[in-house]
């Protein structure tokens, strides 16, 4: 839901993962990696869902669990054309409202494992006396669109938990998210709503965090917060290949697990610190202290997951904000239970 990338070192992030992917014809699933069926995961440019996926193939889990993973680096303006079209097996970049949207369209792709927690957040200027998320009534407020997913599901969750309305309460001013930060540090606003490491780098140019939505909305439901992006794949993939597609969200898992293990130090080794194309050192630690805390990465997904996805729909079909009307069907599911 950021609707938003920057668009550094596309071709360094495409030569270290199909490099390390250990050769390829870039074949589909099905087809033989040696003698290892390939899944093509969908990624892009400098996006921490990247990283799962590098870790996945540097330690040979994918061939751990029957297949050969290969990175598809696409451009985030095109990529759910890119996913829909079968250009990848696997998506690490959607969420609830884009499938919402291709199911309403008449494509059919399920979500069915966390790739990025909500790594968003509102940061106040530190002279701007802004302490908490009710400071912002009345304030300058920065931002990157308002139909933007991370701007909407700020506003609905300001507006679910604090009862304030965004476009009522706020003085909203609009500009790129990376220069977001900036306008804050030079006084044209007094907070910006944005991405990571957007959010954070303004907390290196005189800034706190006054809401992170991931933690606050956690607090609300004990314990689910909506996803950022997924791991999704289409219907068809998913009822051809059941095998690959619970051995991939397994791979991930592990995954994750070897990140969080090194308490995310591990996004310090120069391969995973290229992919992730922050500005220098110091903004690199920041990003893995962040990550520590939020998590950024999550290794388990159940029902109350499945079911945590469709009522944060319904706060976004009830406002039509994004998508119009619910889902049909519900668009992320639990593999063994399909």
């Amino acid at each position: 839901m950021r609707n938003t990338k920057t668009k550094v070192g596309l071709g360094v992030l495409a030569m270290t993962l199909l490099a390390t992917s250990c050769g390829g014809d870039g074949g589909s699933s099905g087809e033989s990696g040696g003698d290892l069926p390939t899944i093509r995961f969908q990624v892009i440019d400098s996006d921490p869902a990247s990283i799962p996926l590098q870790v996945m193939i540097d330690e040979g889990l994918d061939r751990e669990h029957g297949f050969k993973a290969e990175a598809v680096v696409v451009d985030p303006d095109a990529s759910m054309s890119t996913f829909l079209l079968g250009e990848s097996d696997i998506a690490t970049d959607q969420d609830g409202i884009t499938l919402t949207i291709a199911q309403q369209q008449g494509e059919y792709a399920l979500g069915f494992a966390p790739a990025l927690n909500m790594m968003t957040g509102v940061v106040a200027s530190d002279d701007s006396g802004i302490e908490t998320a009710e400071d912002l009534v009345g304030a300058k407020v920065g931002h990157f669109g308002l139909d933007s997913g991370t701007t909407s599901a700020i506003g609905v969750m300001l507006q679910e938990l604090y009862g304030i309305d965004i476009n009522e309460d706020m003085d909203l001013k609009e500009a790129g998210a990376a220069a977001l930060p900036e306008l804050m540090a030079s006084g044209e606003v007094d907070a910006i709503f944005n991405y990571e490491p957007f959010a954070l780098r303004a907390t290196m140019m005189g800034g706190h965090y006054v809401f992170q939505p991931a933690k606050a909305w956690a607090e609300k439901t004990g314990g689910y917060a909506p996803n950022l992006a997924l791991l999704a794949a289409r219907s068809e993939w998913l009822e051809e290949n059941p095998d690959l597609a619970v051995g991939a969200r397994d791979a991930w898992f592990e995954a994750v697990k070897v990140i969080e293990d090194s308490d995310y130090e591990l996004l310090k080794e120069p391969e995973y610190a290229e992919i992730l194309a922050l500005r220098d050192e110091a903004e690199l630690d920041a990003f893995v202290q962040y990550c520590a805390d939020l998590p950024c990465y999550s290794s388990s997904w159940d029902e109350s997951d499945v079911t945590g996805t469709q009522e944060w729909l319904q706060l976004f079909a009830d406002r039509d904000l994004l998508i119009e009307d619910m889902p049909e069907k519900p668009v992320t599911t639990v593999l063994e239970e399909q």
